[in-house]
């Protein structure tokens, strides 16, 4: 697809802006609307693919920590999911920049994280590919982390079906609890195990966890009270992880931790929050 390109009379593709396994997404101009968007294009290569994008695109979570698609259209062998564009990069963009994160920034993080989780498991959804690649955030000068939870193309809704190719489970390994590795229903505890499991990332800057990775000992200068909240968000039984995301955000604020702009690293850099996009390329089109 050549930049410029215009789908359904109403969305010109600018330039690509990232890729996955059966989707990539592009900078569009939204003329409906008059403003700019992430066009993601979902191949329909089979029922389950397009089951995933009629789910996503049906999706409707108003939220300032979500983002879902506001419009889709059909395009060729294509199905385009309309979404806001966020132009701070991921979440695994500032950890591959800044490694291990201060306390109270990860503290921030997981709270807005649990914000959004704790939103959509109330309108029924369980996103089951919660990690730092999925949690975008808005550029920054001063570090001031807005997370957006993102890509619902594998969420489940408490009613619907599972939509997974047989004999392999959906997600990311060293993100699913150890209940959904054993082929067990999808919950919303899987989302706050994965929740926890970004937050260990944050707080030790080490890379994906393994598979039942086990959370170990603090890392030097970590709270001995987030520290907990992590831990229990990771307990291998569910029974004993919070009974909800929001009962992890008022534990998580029991820790009494705030972050304070503007935001420094470890070794006392500035953290900042770059635009990763840029001005957009060329015309926007017809």
């Amino acid at each position: 697809m050549s930049t410029g390109w215009v789908i359904g009379g109403r969305f010109t593709m600018l330039d690509r802006i990232g890729t996955g396994g059966t989707s990539r997404v592009w900078r569009a101009f939204d003329h409906a609307e008059g403003r700019y968007c992430a066009a993601k294009l979902v191949r329909r290569r089979g029922p389950t693919t397009v089951l995933r994008a009629v789910r996503e695109q049906a999706l409707r979570l108003a939220h300032p920590h979500v983002v879902t698609p506001y419009a889709s259209c059909a395009a060729d062998d294509d199905v385009l999911l309309a979404m806001e564009l966020v132009r701070g990069g991921s979440l695994q963009t500032l950890l591959g920049d800044y490694g291990r994160l201060p306390p109270e920034y990860a503290a921030e993080v997981l709270d807005q994280l649990l914000a959004a989780l704790s939103h959509i498991h109330a309108a029924g959804v369980v996103h089951r590919d919660v990690k730092p690649a999925n949690l975008l955030l808005e550029p920054s000068a001063v570090g001031a982390p807005l997370v957006r939870l993102a890509d619902f193309g594998i969420a489940l809704e408490d009613d619907g079906p599972r939509v997974t190719t047989t004999g392999f489970t959906v997600g990311t390994p060293g993100y699913l609890a150890p209940e959904v590795l054993d082929w067990n229903r999808p919950g919303p505890r899987q989302d706050l195990y994965a929740a926890g499991m970004v937050g260990w990332r944050m707080l030790t800057g080490a890379g994906d966890p393994e598979p039942r990775q086990r959370v170990g000992a603090p890392p030097a200068g970590t709270p001995p009270g987030l520290w907990s909240v992590v831990a229990c968000l990771c307990d291998p039984d569910p029974e004993r992880r919070p009974p909800d995301a929001a009962a992890a955000r008022r534990a998580l604020g029991m820790c009494g931790l705030v972050l304070r702009l503007p935001a420094c690293t470890l070794d006392g850099e500035p953290l900042q929050i770059f635009d990763h996009l840029g001005p957009p390329p060329g015309p926007r089109g017809a």
